[in-house]
């Protein structure tokens, strides 16, 4: 490192602030997903009587009374992430680099499904059988970082998304009671390329002066997908005129399929070696073993609804703690991901409350609030001696305006988390790209996402 300061003091400060910014695995409400849903803050497992119903209780989309479309998207979005100015690092020159601010992504949740009524009609003449799909983009970031100076330059490229597809019926039981049952198959892909070049001086060779240059380039590019299925089931249940409360618990999921490759390549040419060396070495492996799994989760939440006046609402969601390896390699391949293969998620309570009410009868103005607890476990002691995963714990805000016309239900609004804790990072991360020796530290780490949105919903 001594002969690479400079160099490796701008890769060294790139690489940390990309590198935070990978796949998370440690939270469970990142996004919003849904319409209605996102007006009161996710809090919408007593109400789901819209396509996200199939998500988030597959007994309320009973409710529907008339075939519905929704097709909800993101407007823009990003998520910022911040590392402590004080990073610990005795490499010269990195004082001068600014590693506050960094991160900035193009975030798209989306979602879009309908419901449609069939089969017998209860006393009051609505149909008893409800059944609908629902595709969700709960996630999608991508982002590109890159960096030169007059020796050396990193480049790295992310993109990491989801995609849930599901089928969800509901049935009227009585005129009081709901249930329902979901099935969803959740499709993960994750594309993550690093290159590094470095150049060293040389000005002898053998003695004699020279002029030249040591060069080394390093590309590690790393790419899988896995396909997971899990099961949701649902009751809904109305107490009194207004009160009604609802439950839904989710499956752990299972894996059906998964597809990874990783090439991890080097080269370099030395001249200040007798005689001159140039070499090239690649790694490929084909096809190991990758996973995504989401643990079982238990959501019970209750609401009050005024018709043509308001709604509130509140949610509590149990998520289940589960191990799953990302991509399954050897320790040594393991140091020289941008990413701790490895994910270890403990139990999470979270709540979701929200709001509605009803300015005129044709606009309607929300709000909610959400937790986006960290699932990752307590971080180590002062000298951490492996990589782990971020521990920040999020809070989230949502507001939303709503215009309802004879067919069509619309809203735009807006939602942003936000939160802080620590991190574990290597000391140096382009040790880990060159495959060296490295250690790590605990640095402060901040959060925050924001994404204004659109959801409409035609009835027919």
């Amino acid at each position: 490192m001594t002969r690479r300061a400079p160099e490796a003091a701008l890769l060294l400060a790139i690489a940390t602030v990309a590198r935070p910014a990978a796949a998370d695995d440690t939270h469970y409400q990142d996004f919003v997903a849904g319409g209605r849903a996102m007006v009161l803050g996710g809090a919408f497992t007593s109400i789901a009587d819209d396509p996200s119903g199939i998500y988030y209780n597959p007994a309320g989309i009973a409710d529907v009374r008339h075939t519905s479309l929704q097709v909800s998207s993101s407007l823009y979005g990003f998520e910022r992430s911040t590392i402590g100015k004080s990073v610990g690092v005795p490499v010269p020159g990195l004082e001068t680099l600014d590693v506050k601010k960094f991160t900035e992504l193009i975030i798209v949740p989306a979602s879009a499904g309908f419901v449609s009524t069939f089969g017998a009609k209860t006393p009051d003449a609505l149909h008893r059988h409800t059944y609908g799909v629902s595709v969700m983009v709960p996630s999608f970031r991508s982002f590109s970082v890159s960096a030169a100076s007059d020796n050396a330059t990193y480049q790295r490229r992310v993109t990491d998304r989801e995609l849930w597809s599901g089928l969800g019926y509901g049935l009227k039981v009585s005129s009081r009671l709901r249930l329902g049952v979901s099935g969803y198959y959740i499709l993960r892909s994750v594309s993550d390329r690093e290159d590094v070049t470095v150049s060293e001086p040389v000005t002898s060779v053998g003695g004699a002066s020279y002029e030249g240059a040591r060069f080394q380039a390093v590309t590690n590019d790393i790419s899988f997908t896995n396909g997971s299925v899990l099961v949701i089931g649902g009751a809904k249940l109305r107490l009194l005129p207004g009160l009604t409360v609802g439950v839904a618990l989710q499956s752990p999921s299972v894996r059906v399929h998964s597809q990874a490759s990783l090439q991890l390549s080097r080269a370099i040419s030395d001249p200040s070696t007798t005689p001159p060396t140039s070499t090239f070495n690649t790694l490929v492996l084909a096809n190991p073993r990758s996973e995504s799994r989401h643990g079982a989760a238990l959501r019970a939440g209750a609401s009050y609804v005024k018709s043509y006046k308001y709604t509130l609402s509140a949610d509590v969601t149990v998520n289940a703690p589960v191990n799953y390896t990302l991509i399954a390699v050897s320790p040594d391949i393991e140091n020289r991901l941008p990413f701790s293969p490895h994910v270890e998620r403990r139990m999470v309570v979270n709540a979701n409350v929200g709001a509605e009410y009803l300015i005129v009868r044709e606009v309607s103005i929300g709000a909610g609030m959400f937790s986006n607890f960290s699932s990752a476990p307590a971080l180590a002691a002062a000298n951490p001696g492996k990589d782990q995963q971020p521990h920040v714990d999020m809070l989230g805000l949502t507001m939303a305006l709503g215009y309802f016309g004879d067919y069509t239900l619309s809203r735009l609004g807006v939602v942003y988390s936000f939160g802080h804790g620590e991190d574990v990072i290597p000391v140096s991360d382009i040790s880990r790209v060159l495959n060296e020796e490295q250690a790590f530290q605990r640095v402060p780490y901040a959060q925050s996402f924001f994404y204004a949105f659109l959801s409409s919903t035609f009835r027919y």
